[in-house]
């Protein structure tokens, strides 16, 4: 089986060399090793994966769940909590946490990403401006550049960048999260990968219970400060 994940997004997903590394691909060797499937992890660009689970061509890990792919996609049960929060440079900050204290700004995303229905919804409705990069980083020189208001990241990997990119003294973020999005694991409706899913949740329910879960995010994060940021 083949799960793709995103190239960029670390400390969440990234290629290092040529392997899938970071939280999702960590968890995913370890759910499919519980549920004795064997699986090959590829980290591509995001719309990249996107698009071979629109064909049903694999699974997609590190993914949010929205009413939209719900109609196509099959998700697993959650593998992680993602925590979204706003970024802005130090001299624009004020108290920027919710939804509402985004309008009217350009908001710096990541291109092919759904934050979730509630962000999706009022960026339709432009209640903001959404300007899309590539990844986090580009998005932060966005932000100090001042070609961005703001900038909506995940928050393990905001603060990753801002260390490495050594922004601590140009931009804050807000001190609670926006809100915050489950992840998981999707297929295509279509697919006949779809029958995994009763053991890829039941190898999930026993991570969870005996910690394994929480002990594979905590490596995979120091794993990622360790060695693709420094």
């Amino acid at each position: 089986m083949t799960i793709y994940v995103d190239e960029a997004n670390p400390p969440f997903m990234y290629r290092d060399d040529d392997l899938a590394a970071g939280i999702y691909p960590d968890l995913v060797r370890a759910i499919f090793v519980r549920a004795g499937i064997p699986v090959e992890i590829i980290a591509v660009p995001w719309r990249r994966a996107l698009l071979h689970l629109e064909n049903a061509e694999g699974g997609v890990a590190g993914i949010y769940k929205n009413l939209e792919r719900q109609k196509k996609y099959a998700f697993s049960d959650p593998i992680h909590r993602e925590r979204l929060m706003i970024y802005r440079s130090k001299t624009a900050f004020t108290s920027e946490s919710e939804l509402k204290d985004l309008e009217g700004l350009n908001v710096g995303v990541i291109r092919g990403w759904s934050y979730g229905d509630a962000f999706d919804n009022a960026r339709q409705s432009e209640l903001f401006f959404a300007s899309e990069a590539a990844s986090d980083d580009q998005n932060f020189s966005m932000l100090i550049s001042k070609r961005v208001d703001a900038v909506i990241a995940v928050r393990e990997a905001g603060d990753i960048w801002i260390q490495k990119l050594q922004l601590e003294n140009q931009i804050v973020r807000g001190e609670r999260a926006m809100y915050e999005n489950q992840t998981f694991i999707a297929f295509n409706r279509k697919s006949k990968e779809m029958s995994a899913i009763a053991l890829i949740n039941r190898a999930i329910a026993e991570m969870v219970e005996d910690g394994t879960i929480e002990a594979v995010v905590t490596n995979a994060v120091h794993q990622a400060i360790g060695s693709a940021f420094h």
